[in-house]
């Protein structure tokens, strides 16, 4: 392995897991989708309870898909959620 990659294994390793967004499933997606085509690793948490039963996973099935970064990539991603959030009525 070269020392480029070894550099960017330990850059991932020592970033924490931040939840950047929550939202519904489908608004919840496209984000994903944004952060992915941007270079941004994503997961999503509660993505299919947040569709069957979203009371089981957020209070009141409010907001019940969470959308999960590496902490290194928080300033691109929130910047990137501020464009689509301009662009559609999420919130």
């Amino acid at each position: 392995m070269n020392k480029n990659k070894i550099e960017k294994i330990k850059e991932i390793m020592n970033s924490e897991i931040i939840v950047i967004f929550e939202g519904n499933p489908i608004d919840s997606e496209v984000v994903k989708d944004i952060l992915i085509e941007n270079g941004i690793n994503v997961s999503l948490k509660n993505q299919l309870m947040g569709t069957i039963a979203p009371w089981q996973v957020s209070p009141g099935g409010f907001e019940p898909v969470k959308v999960e970064i590496l902490s290194k990539d928080k300033d691109k991603a929130l910047e990137l959620i501020k464009e689509f959030k301009k662009g559609s009525n999420a919130h």
